[in-house]
């Protein structure tokens, strides 16, 4: 199974795992703004760039569209901006240094300045340090699920913000179908009555 295929997987699975913000993100139909002269709301340039990047690491362009053709860090701006608590945002703007952090540590150089397979590294890194966390505190505390690491929420958000596009639906993952009209990334409730699935 390549990579792409798990990640289909997983936005179908990560309803039972979003943390709150992100879960009434996908119930409010929370959208990325596509305006040519766009600029972040929470985050700063420098941080828009950084997590642009992360996300692209997180799923790559390759026969498909990436992370970047999807605007998810511009979703994740969003998602920060009208669904994170005040602390949660703080937390997550001052989490969002970690990368920069051990990319200087390991290559002297910040994270946008590495290469796609330094950028893996530096991500397999963090991802053998949470195993590492998980299985040390191993507990079943409901407070782990609200604490996510960082990577762990920018993972999350990248799937979600990109399997909720038109690019992710059309591209990503091939079964848009515009019957019976065009593709509307987001919708009021009122107007429907019910949460559409595919």
């Amino acid at each position: 199974m390549d990579r792409r295929e798990i990640l289909k997987i997983s936005s179908v699975m990560l309803g039972y795992s979003l943390a709150g913000g992100t879960a009434m993100a996908i119930l409010q139909g929370c959208k990325a703004d596509k305006s040519l002269d766009w600029t972040p709301k929470t985050l700063s340039m420098g941080q828009s760039d950084l997590l642009a990047e992360l996300c692209e690491t997180i799923l790559p362009a390759t026969d498909t569209p990436g992370a970047k053709d999807a605007l998810c860090h511009r979703y994740i701006d969003e998602l920060l901006s009208n669904f994170y608590s005040k602390e949660e945002k703080n937390k997550f703007l001052e989490d969002l240094m970690i990368f920069d952090e051990k990319s200087k540590l390991k290559f002297s150089k910040a994270f946008i300045a590495l290469t796609p397979e330094e950028r893996e590294s530096i991500l397999g890194m963090i991802v053998d340090e949470i195993k590492s966390d998980k299985e040390n505190n191993n507990t079943k505390d409901q407070k782990a699920n609200e604490n996510k690491h960082i990577f762990t929420q920018i993972k999350d958000a990248t799937i979600t913000g990109y399997f909720t596009s038109e690019v992710g639906a059309n591209g990503g993952l091939g079964s848009f179908l515009a019957v019976p009209g065009p593709y509307q990334g987001c919708i009021e409730y009122d107007t429907v009555g019910k949460v559409y699935v595919l």
